[in-house]
């Protein structure tokens, strides 16, 4: 799988209902993994706890890149994030990140994300 297989893959399994957020993210995941997206900072624990509380509130979750550029074990992607809340509104979401890989895990995730339509509390994008 090439890293931007690996990270679709990654969402893919994030987002499915019948899987485990927690064993994904220990599975997929660095164990000195960081991440900033918006300038909010988490740690692999604090990660885990940020996508079990955006589940809370998604019904659907789907990706689409629309452009991207490797380089050994660094990825930019720029994609779409596209869903539904719980109460059936849509989440309409562009995203730009830099991935870096290490011991074929995500080790660090540096992004920025856009929302387009969407109640910020429904992807819990402003968790301190």
């Amino acid at each position: 799988m090439t890293n931007l297989e690996i990270i679709f893959h990654i969402w893919k399994v994030l987002y499915a209902k019948d899987q485990d957020p927690k064993s994904a993210i220990e599975e997929l995941f660095h164990e000195d993994y960081t991440r900033c997206i918006n300038g909010i900072v988490f740690n692999r624990a604090e990660y885990i706890t940020h996508v079990i509380e955006q589940r809370k509130n998604i019904q659907t979750m789907d990706f689409e890149c629309k452009a991207h550029m490797s380089q050994n074990d660094k990825l930019f992607i720029l994609y779409d994030a596209k869903g539904t809340n719980n109460q059936g509104e849509p989440i309409i979401a562009e995203v730009i990140s830099y991935f870096e890989f290490k011991d074929q895990k995500v080790f660090k995730i540096h992004g920025q994300v856009q929302l387009f339509k969407g109640n910020p509390s429904d992807v819990n994008m402003y968790q301190e």
